[in-house]
């Protein structure tokens, strides 16, 4: 059979579905098969990618593994090409990458605005060196507790530093890990990192306590070895650029407890502006604004990041809060259009209490802006078998299971919204998955969307953790070729990308 991947063109950015053909090789064939032994030297522009690391023990080192899947029935099934591994030693300004097996929050896979790069974050360490070495050299076994700041900076008995790393990788094979740096995400976790053209990045993630000022939001310039602070008023999960047809802008996801009793929490998604409204480069004139889930007025008692759950937004595991109110989780999203946004939420959230308005609202959420509020329209959930949070307790922490998801990426096809996700497991060492779920862009209600399911696309082996997806990167050519790329297609019936 044959299949084209044509050119579409969403949101103002040009998405370049190159042509590729299949004659007389392996037909698609449903859940994945497992990754070639072999590493693959390039990507496939417009196939899927997977971020992973493995390991058997908990907050070990783990080399950074992409896995690439071509997608055949219309998203629905996926085959494996092969595995990319980030490199695992230090060349000239560029450093190695590691990732921390066990840590939930880290592992995001994004693709740059221009589409021609992904961007993962790690730390600046050979995974067997840091596992092997002893305790008195980083101070710590575990990878999220290492520090990152320079000997100068720090105090008492000085460790080893390990620099938060961002990773640039082209469609080419190509990866750039020369923006190295310290004195962010100060023992705790590097979580995401987000650019337009590989020129510079916004990086995010956690820090040793609530009020440490290595936390949040920062700016770099590619190969810096420092960043700018943008905002460091909380820790942060994804940062991400998105254009919806008015320029770039920035976003963040939150889900922050604050430190001190009888405070508000602060957890939401929200754009980052400058005082101009552009990309802000540093904390000066910075605009914070809510996005979802609109800011409660304290006065009236409301509970920021919480939402008012009724019958139709239950997900099957919070319906004993119906009537009341449940905490968020945000973790990564994808702005289908100006007007509509899909939030994938952990389902773990990080204030209530079990059982209670921490049951959360695990799945993948909805929201529609409805008179310019945005509301949350429904949350799809069928096909992920999520369970409680409180199910892993001291008694069993490793009890397995799906609380939420994690990853999210997503585009627009004739209407209709094909989005993949990732998993977010009970605890560190639950099994975890990568899904599709196909959304009609124009829904607003949950029955109108009732018979939607996830399917899932891969089991991750055991030993193994699913972190970020994201579509492989593509080498956009000069406008004179992409001319020619158009004029060549022009007189062909494009075909949606994924063919049944």
């Amino acid at each position: 059979m044959f299949s084209r991947k044509p050119i579409v063109v969403k949101d103002g950015q040009l998405r370049l579905k190159a042509a590729l053909l299949f004659a007389g090789g392996t037909l698609f064939s449903g859940f994945a098969t497992p990754a070639v032994a072999t590493q693959i030297a390039s990507f496939t522009a417009n196939d899927l990618i997977i971020s992973t690391v493995t390991g058997s023990t908990l907050d070990s080192a783990s080399p950074i593994t992409l896995q690439e899947f071509q997608l055949g029935a219309n998203g629905t099934q996926a085959t494996s090409v092969g595995t990319f591994t980030l490199p695992q030693t230090s060349s000239g300004s560029n450093a190695a990458i590691s990732g921390e097996y066990g840590s939930a929050s880290e592992g995001i896979l994004q693709r740059s605005v221009d589409g021609r790069y992904l961007t993962i974050m790690g730390y600046g360490v050979n995974a067997a060196a840091f596992n092997t070495a002893p305790v008195s050299t980083y101070g710590t076994a575990a990878l999220g507790q290492t520090t990152s700041l320079t000997a100068a900076q720090q105090s008492g008995t000085a460790y080893t530093t390990v620099p938060r790393v961002v990773a640039l990788i082209g469609a080419n094979g190509s990866v750039d890990t020369s923006t190295a740096l310290t004195g962010v995400f100060n023992t705790n976790n590097p979580r995401s990192a987000t650019t337009v053209d590989g020129s510079s990045f916004y990086v995010s993630g956690q820090a040793a306590s609530k009020t440490d000022s290595t936390q949040g939001v920062f700016y770099a310039k590619r190969g810096a070895t420092t960043a700018t602070a943008v905002d460091t008023s909380t820790d942060t999960r994804v940062v991400s650029i998105v254009n919806t047809g008015s320029g770039n802008t920035l976003y963040v996801s939150r889900d922050y407890n604050p430190p001190g009793s009888g405070k508000q929490n602060n957890t939401n998604v929200s754009s980052l502006t400058s005082s101009t409204g552009g990309l802000p480069t540093s904390s000066t004139g910075l605009v914070s604004t809510h996005v979802t889930p609109p800011a409660s007025p304290l006065s009236s008692g409301g509970n920021n990041g919480s939402i008012n759950l009724t019958a139709a937004l239950a997900n099957g595991v919070n319906n004993s809060r119906i009537g009341s109110f449940v905490y968020l989780s945000p973790e990564q999203f994808f702005f289908a259009s100006p007007t509509v946004l899909y939030v994938a939420d952990s389902g773990q959230p990080k204030n209530g209490n079990a059982n209670k308005a921490a049951l959360g609202e695990g799945g993948l959420q909805k929201w529609v802006l409805v008179n310019g509020i945005w509301t949350l329209a429904y949350d799809l959930v069928s096909g992920l078998t999520l369970v409680n949070n409180a199910n892993a307790n001291a008694s069993t922490p490793t009890a397995p299971g799906v609380t939420g998801l994690f990853g999210l990426t997503g585009e627009v096809v004739d209407g209709e919204v094909e989005l993949f996700a990732t998993s977010y497991g009970l605890n560190e060492l639950s099994s975890s998955y990568l899904y599709e779920i196909t959304d009609v862009l124009s829904d607003t209600t949950a029955q109108q969307a009732s018979g939607e399911k996830f399917t899932t696309l891969y089991a991750a082996p055991a030993g193994t953790s699913i972190r970020g997806v994201a579509f492989a990167p593509v080498d956009v050519p000069e406008p004179s070729s992409l001319a020619l790329v158009m004029a060549a297609l022009g007189g062909l019936t494009l075909l949606r990308r994924r063919q049944v």
